[in-house]
């Protein structure tokens, strides 16, 4: 109920009136604070949006609302209470806890803000205030934001494609213990971007990322293993890595293997086993899968045709945004 009040709170303010970014040195020099239940800038004694007095927030566990560094109805301290709604999930609910530790120099917290920028969600679209953010996060030492900013300069959306920046900070997210780096810097060498091409080195740094939990680099070692890149071609290596990939919470494994279990492609044909491994990738919401089991469902493809089934696959990958499905719904008068 606590969560469904504060939720419609911020809701009704931001409608009335949108946020404007304000950074942490401009709020210092101006005495602005951030209201603590809709995450506005304000200045003052009470914020003149919601009506909320400077420094009270609400408590995550019980919703009792403190000015005190502990809840005085749980004993929840503040700092843990706004770093769990920080992170619950609900972008409308954690805004202004996200706003708030950001200001106080929070890595996470500054990452999430750059996410808000980014998407110009309850602040208007700021590409320069997310990498700024980015840039304080990594001045924080928080690791993470060395991978957003290698991702920022390898995409080139927020700014100029540079792939000798996007490698510098993937080198460092990776030197900090980030498996993902790891797996793009694996990239860069299998691919020859801006060094020699030299697979045996991708194949290395593929290991390194998978070995240290990043599931979607069992996929790249299982390439390299299927195309015989670094390595002898080996077919038997391939299914293992991909098989690896699915235990370790890979969703495009477990797509992938349903496609080579359904066509018999490098494995011996079992409409079953693919159709099993389709159905897992689906719920783990890959919408290539949901498309798969829908066809599966309606052709009759290892299953009795079952219209109904189909059509809720097709309606689940519809609703996660596949056009095909959404068409594939219409002709069947859904």
């Amino acid at each position: 109920m606590f969560r469904k009040i504060l939720a419609f709170l911020l809701l009704s303010v931001l409608v009335v009136l949108p946020l404007l970014p304000v950074s942490a040195e401009e709020a210092a020099s101006s005495g602005a604070w951030i209201c603590l239940s809709c995450g506005s800038s304000v200045s003052g004694g009470a914020c003149p949006y919601c009506g909320t007095v400077r420094g009270v927030w609400s408590c995550s566990a019980c919703g009792v609302r403190n000015l005190a560094g502990a809840c005085t109805g749980c004993g929840k301290l503040r700092e843990d209470s706004l770093k769990e709604q920080a992170s619950c999930g609900n972008l409308l609910l954690a805004f202004p806890a996200v706003r708030f530790l950001a200001e106080q120099g929070d890595g996470a917290s500054l990452c999430s803000l750059a996410g808000y920028y980014e998407k110009g969600l309850l602040l208007p679209q700021d590409w320069d205030s997310a990498l700024g953010c980015y840039a304080k996060a990594c001045r924080a030492g928080y690791a993470p934001a060395y991978l957003l900013l290698g991702k920022a300069y390898d995409r080139g959306e927020a700014v100029s494609r540079d792939e000798y920046a996007a490698m510098e900070y993937f080198q460092k997210a990776a030197e900090l213990g980030i498996p993902e780096a790891s797996w793009y810097l694996g990239t860069f060498y299998e691919e020859g971007v801006i060094v020699e091409k030299d697979s045996v080195k991708a194949m290395e740094l593929y290991r390194q990322a998978a070995e240290a939990g990043d599931a979607d680099s069992w996929m790249s070692l299982a390439a390299c293993c299927a195309f015989g890149k670094g390595m002898e071609r080996d077919l038997s290596a391939a299914l293992s890595y991909y098989e690896k990939a699915v235990e370790s919470g890979s969703h495009l494994a477990c797509d992938y293997l349903g496609y080579l279990y359904m066509s018999g492609e490098m494995v011996q044909q079992d409409t079953e086993k693919g159709l099993a491994y389709y159905r897992k990738a689906a719920e783990m919401g890959n919408t290539r899968s949901m498309v798969a089991l829908g066809y599966a469902y309606l052709s009759g493809q290892g299953v009795d045709p079952d219209p109904a089934m189909a059509a809720h696959w097709y309606e689940q990958a519809a609703l996660a945004g596949r056009a095909d499905a959404a068409e594939a719904l219409e002709r069947l008068g859904r």
